[in-house]
């Protein structure tokens, strides 16, 4: 379930590849763990592979590791 702490939203980690697919209409999107960080690895329409890395977030409220919206957006726009 999306969490709004402080005016940020923050998605686990399903909820964070349903939102990027919709989002930049993906023809696949995948997470992983390298070094601490998250990778998420895509594919673009235009057949343009591409990753960038992005912190995980532990919140009181959940066992899972979250992923802040605002630092999917600015790794999609890189």
């Amino acid at each position: 379930m999306v969490k709004k702490i402080d005016g940020s939203f923050f998605l686990n980690r399903k909820e964070a590849i349903d939102y990027l697919m919709r989002a930049y209409e993906l023809k696949w999107c995948i997470t992983t763990w390298q070094r601490g960080k998250i990778k998420v690895s895509y594919e673009t329409k235009q057949s343009d592979r591409k990753y960038f890395l992005t912190n995980a977030y532990k919140i009181r409220s959940s066992k899972n590791i979250q992923f802040s919206q605002k630092d999917l957006d600015a790794g999609m726009m890189y």
